[in-house]
């Protein structure tokens, strides 16, 4: 089995989601809201004065917790790539079929995203290659590296059906971040029966044999229960 996840960089979502936004930890506030910002303005379209004004504070006072955007941004990598990176490691050396563990690896990160108590629609994919976010752009290369090893030992195996590791990567992603963006909505919300929808809708269409896919979820709901333990 997997070594326990390392807790480098994982915010306790629990902990926040339990307490009114106005009782988190100013730095959170401050993460929050940018988060915010950046999905509806984008990343560039927004200034500290924003984020300031959007928490009620003067800006001088968010220079206090953050000393420029980027900094911000860079936090913010750390729950948008950070824990899913960690993660998928964890489950690729997991004791489970490669489907199985893909599955998994679908239905953690839409639960993920559409349970934490920030807004993860605002940090596409271009923005990590922002001059002093090499360390993240290459953790976000090494989390897709780690799905398409998942899809290529899948094919190997003969679970999953013929298909380049990256084209399935592309539509993996695809597929959650249109989830994400039609069920988050900037609120915080819970996530419902959406994350098992997503693996189960995308492993259909990635297995050999599409009728294996209530026993791949069967798999995978042992997987997911391992990884809550070791967490």
């Amino acid at each position: 089995m997997s070594a326990k996840p390392s807790t480098e960089s994982r915010p306790d979502f629990t902990q926040l989601r339990a307490l009114p936004r106005e009782r988190w930890p100013r730095r959170e506030q401050i993460l929050c809201e940018a988060a915010s910002l950046f999905a509806q303005r984008g990343y560039h379209g927004t200034s500290t004065r924003d984020i300031a004004e959007a928490l009620g504070i003067r800006q001088p006072s968010l220079y206090n917790h953050y000393p420029s955007k980027l900094a911000i941004l860079q936090d913010l990598c750390a729950y948008d790539i950070g824990v899913p990176e960690e993660r998928v490691r964890w489950l690729a050396g997991a004791e489970a079929s490669a489907s199985a563990r893909l599955y998994a690896a679908v239905s953690l990160d839409v639960e993920y995203c559409l349970e934490a108590p920030i807004d993860m629609r605002g940090l596409p994919d271009d923005l990590i290659r922002e001059p002093g976010l090499e360390s993240w752009n290459r953790r976000l290369r090494a989390w897709y590296g780690t799905v398409r090893a998942l899809v290529r030992e899948g094919v190997e195996e003969g679970e999953l059906a013929p298909i380049d590791p990256e084209f399935a990567r592309q539509a993996i992603w695809g597929v959650e971040w249109e989830v994400i963006r039609v069920s988050h909505g900037g609120r915080r919300r819970r996530a419902g029966t959406r994350p098992d929808d997503t693996a189960a809708f995308l492993l259909r269409g990635l297995l050999a044999d599409p009728g294996r896919v209530g026993e791949v979820r069967q798999a995978a709901a042992e997987v997911i229960a391992a990884y809550r333990a070791a967490t």
